[in-house]
């Protein structure tokens, strides 16, 4: 018995680890997808406010990227994630409150989801590699 929850504390460790990832690695992603996002709504027929929203979604997630790249620490990228985190739930409400999706940015947004919880789980999961 001791060993099975031995080997399932490890293995639910590990699992953690390799979902999570480097914050960098991240949070660059969820700047990628964000953008990407941003380019599907804004020419793909959604409303201006979508459109503006997922805007500021990008431009969070490139100053959270940026300020990740620049090495900062937990702390000091508190502020940031809090204005990525904001955003992300704003918009995300909207896209779930929408009938019918916006058709292929229903998918885009579910990649700016896992994405946006990879960071995080980097920045406020206690078994992250990031936390000091």
């Amino acid at each position: 018995m001791k060993r099975a929850t031995g080997f399932l504390i490890a293995t639910l460790m590990l699992a953690g680890c390799g979902s999570s990832g480097s914050l960098g690695t991240a949070a660059d992603r969820l700047d990628r997808t964000a953008h990407r996002y941003y380019d599907q709504v804004s020419y793909g027929g959604a409303g201006a406010h979508t459109s503006d929203d997922a805007a500021r979604l990008a431009e969070a997630t490139r100053i959270f990227n940026r300020a990740v790249d620049r090495n900062r620490s937990r702390d000091e990228l508190r502020p940031s994630f809090d204005r990525v985190a904001d955003r992300y739930h704003h918009l995300r409400r909207q896209v779930e409150d929408r009938d019918p999706p916006y058709g292929g940015a229903s998918v885009a947004f579910d990649r700016v989801t896992d994405a946006y919880l990879d960071v995080d789980r980097a920045m406020n999961h206690s078994g992250s590699a990031y936390h000091d």
